[in-house]
């Protein structure tokens, strides 16, 4: 029993917390780093992020379209068919509209609490001036939490 005790207490000390880990994640959003978010994403997320990928490769005319009506993001279909993961990431956060659908200021948006159960947690996010408490499940991945819920 003791072993178990020492063996959580290196752990939360060696571990970020999930609360530090969905936060860098709000950061990277508002600085649209798309390499940050990427890396918090699960390994899961990831997978399906590159699938994307290869098949916004297939079709990046109508791709083009549908970020221009979408996010109201202009990019021809040579730049869309050329988007890494982490730059389609920062392409969606960086848009006009998903930055209308975020608060205005970072300083808006706090990470308040969890729970925890083993490698996987729920993130409680609250926004300024809206009654709504918004719950993020992440997993434990190589040292760092995770958001494990579908990105795309």
């Amino acid at each position: 029993m003791r072993t178990a005790a020492v063996l959580i207490f290196v752990a939360a000390a060696v571990f970020a917390s999930p609360e530090e880990d969905m936060s860098r994640v709000i950061d990277a959003v508002y600085r649209a780093d798309g390499e940050t978010i990427l890396n918090c994403l699960s390994y899961e997320n990831q997978e399906a992020l590159a699938t994307v990928i290869s098949m916004v490769r297939l079709v990046p005319e109508q791709v083009s379209e549908q970020l221009r009506e979408q996010l109201d993001v202009q990019l021809s279909s040579g730049e869309v068919a050329s988007l890494t993961g982490e730059e389609m990431i920062s392409v969606i956060v960086d848009s006009p509209f998903f930055k209308r659908e975020i608060p205005s200021s970072r300083d808006m948006i706090s990470c308040d609490s969890h729970t925890m159960h083993g490698d996987t947690a729920y993130v409680f996010i609250t926004i300024v001036n809206e009654d709504s408490v918004y719950s993020y499940p992440m997993m434990l991945q190589d040292g760092s939490w995770k958001i494990s819920r579908s990105f795309f």
